[in-house]
């Protein structure tokens, strides 16, 4: 690992502008992303040459530009701006659905159970923190992904204009965020937070197949950097049908009654037999709010850790076994017991305690090449991001500290 530097872009225009600047701005940093996770790419750029490879990615294509067309548009930007083959920044974009299909693909022709190895699994740890004995409301995040993504991501501070689509009988929205992002995918993978105070992370979860003719996962991703309010959010997921499954981590910080602000976990993915996404949402609340809650919402009191299993999917969803990776982080997180503040967040994401299994990674330590990109924590009390790249647990200090009112400001200053 080369640098501690947080690459920070900040562009304005259309959908198809703004991607095909970072496009530009990154082609080098795409092709390096690339070439250092080539031996983990190569096998999917070889799948999505075959006709079940084509036609899962067709399906996909079909879909985004019926829903989403302006979504697609950044695609294309980033792959006119970055010259790579289309079919290799789809495979970036749409990695969880095409690494899931290419596994299945390879047990399905070798006409045997194929053994579940978990190189190609990665996610991220996440704890939500909502209490009033030490006066936090904050989202510790995470990032984890393969070590060749350590020195190829950035962050974007986007300000998008609205087009006109179908013959001015639809237009994309207007929108103004700060993302995390990886080289040759487009925003929405990681983390953000935009204009409208909605602020978020992810956690992959790993069915043990793809929807067929959905909306890949980033790009629902994606379309979190749009979102208004929670209504808004919960039509988004049961009205888009999903392909593959995440977990969304986040909070409306920006409520009229700042009591009223409190976080949501929500489970996600396809079922298996059926149009409906499967949906479970839960509400980390502290002691004023649980009070007066009622129905049958989820509700967890004052903190909650999440890790790459579901926890409340019930049997709807078949999973991938055994993913100890995740399941013995979260057994980690047991042991160190609760989470009261900060402090004791990134204490529990900086944890390397199990060195098979550690919750914070450092590439090239574990049999799985894992790397613990950054550690993000959305602090709403005080309306900061700050963003450490070293283990947060040894007293280091953010490598970043933006300011999410910032977004509320009609100044904008590009830089490509």
């Amino acid at each position: 690992m080369s640098s501690n530097d947080i690459r920070f872009y900040r562009v304005r225009g259309t959908h198809y502008e703004c991607a095909r600047k970072i496009g530009i701005a990154c082609r080098e940093l795409i092709k390096k992303r690339i070439e250092n996770d080539r031996i983990y790419l190569t096998p999917m750029f070889d799948f999505v040459r075959t006709s079940d490879g084509v036609k899962l990615h067709q399906g996909f294509i079909e879909i985004i530009r019926k829903i989403f067309p302006w979504y697609w548009d950044e695609i294309c930007g980033l792959v006119d701006g970055c010259e790579i083959p289309l079919e290799q920044i789809l495979v970036l974009n749409f990695e969880n659905e095409t690494q899931t299909a290419y596994r299945l693909y390879e047990a399905k022709n070798a006409n045997h159970q194929q053994e579940d190895e978990e190189n190609d699994a990665k996610g991220c740890s996440t704890v939500l923190i909502n209490r009033l004995d030490t006066n936090t409301l904050s989202l510790v995040h995470n990032e984890d992904n393969t070590a060749g993504l350590y020195d190829a991501g950035y962050l974007i501070e986007a300000d998008i204009k609205s087009s006109s689509y179908d013959n001015g009988t639809r237009h994309s929205p207007n929108e103004r965020f700060i993302a995390y992002c990886y080289a040759g995918v487009i925003p929405g993978i990681a983390f953000g937070v935009n204009m409208h105070g909605f602020a978020y992370t992810l956690n992959a979860l790993y069915p043990n197949f793809v929807g067929q003719n959905r909306i890949p996962r980033l790009i629902i991703n994606r379309a979190l950097l749009s979102i208004t309010d929670e209504n808004q959010l919960d039509e988004l997921i049961r009205t888009v049908p999903i392909a593959y499954a995440f977990c969304i981590n986040c909070a409306f910080f920006r409520v009229h009654n700042q009591d009223k602000c409190y976080l949501i976990n929500y489970e996600l993915g396809p079922r298996l037999n059926s149009e409906k996404n499967f949906i479970s949402k839960c509400l980390i609340l502290n002691n004023e709010q649980y009070q007066e809650i009622n129905g049958t919402t989820c509700i967890v009191l004052n903190y909650l850790n999440h890790f790459n299993h579901y926890e409340r999917s019930g049997g709807s969803i078949v999973e991938r076994e055994p993913l100890l990776w995740s399941r013995n982080r979260a057994r980690r997180a047991l042991e160190i017991g609760e989470i009261c503040t900060v402090k004791d967040a990134l204490d529990l994401l900086g944890d390397t305690t199990d060195e098979k299994y550690p919750i914070f990674f450092v590439g090239g330590t574990t049999e799985i090449n894992l790397a613990t990109l950054c550690t993000a924590h959305f602090n709403f009390h005080t309306r900061q991001l700050s963003i450490y790249r070293d283990n947060p647990k040894d007293n280091s200090e953010p490598q970043l500290v933006y300011n999410l009112d910032d977004l509320l400001k009609n100044e904008f200053i590009t830089n490509i």
